[in-house]
């Protein structure tokens, strides 16, 4: 009774409107970032032992904040009738596209490295498409020689999976422009968002790339479940 009343004096403390409207948000997306609701992500890093205290009871989640980004994670699933693939977790499908991810990672710290930059600023990294493509090009023709993707098929590759990326709010095509000397598409600016983060996979780019196309190609599945951080608790 006693823990009762004291997590209502929380909320009552916290505000029942804004308390809700916070839990709301956690489970809406992946990700709260700071910039979805300044307001609202500052009172969740006040009064994050609330939270916490309230998804490790109800649900044995995990509530990860920073200065930039909040997350739910979950440990295990509970319904075994649903499988992976079902799920509708950021989801990597094919081998290019974990190629492509994985080397967009080494891409993203090469970038910090360039640039200077730290995670705990408070703009995001920014860079331009073709630098990214340049990256993946020679990285890829370094790998795999002659059985590396012709430059049109890599454009299209890595295009696709940006956008996919954009859909699950890892990044944000902030300007696009065209590209008049090129025969590639329009130019495209991109910012990383916080959520990116949550994955490090520098490391793991030319084991994988050796996996997908050279001596160690068979222990590859092309259906694999792809490349997750620890398991988000929503979509």
């Amino acid at each position: 009774m006693t823990e009762e009343l004291n997590e209502n004096e929380q909320i009552e403390k916290i505000g029942r409107e804004t308390y809700q409207s916070i839990l709301n948000i956690l489970t809406e997306s992946p990700f709260f970032y700071v910039d979805d609701d300044p307001v609202r992500f500052t009172s969740l890093r006040r009064h994050k032992s609330a939270f916490e205290k309230f998804f490790s009871k109800f649900f044995g989640w995990r509530l990860y904040v920073d200065a930039k980004m909040a997350r739910l994670i979950r440990d295990k699933s509970y319904n075994d009738a649903v499988k992976p693939s079902q799920q509708r977790y950021f989801n990597l499908t094919s081998r290019i596209e974990c190629i492509l991810f994985l080397v967009l990672l080494e891409f993203y710290e090469h970038e910090c490295d360039e640039q200077s930059f730290s995670y705990e600023e408070s703009q995001n990294l920014r860079f331009n498409y073709g630098s990214y493509y340049d990256f993946c090009r020679k990285t890829l023709e370094t790998q795999l020689g002659e059985r590396a993707p012709s430059e049109k098929a890599l454009d299209q590759d890595s295009r696709a999976l940006l956008r996919k990326l954009e859909h699950y709010r890892l990044l944000r095509v902030v300007e696009t422009a065209q590209n008049a000397e090129s025969d590639r598409g329009p130019e495209l600016l991109i910012e990383i968002l916080p959520g990116l983060n949550c994955y490090e996979g520098a490391k793991m780019a030319e084991s994988i790339i050796r996996k997908s196309y050279g001596a160690d190609s068979g222990e590859f599945d092309e259906q694999a479940e792809g490349v997750v951080p620890e398991e988000v608790a929503n979509d």
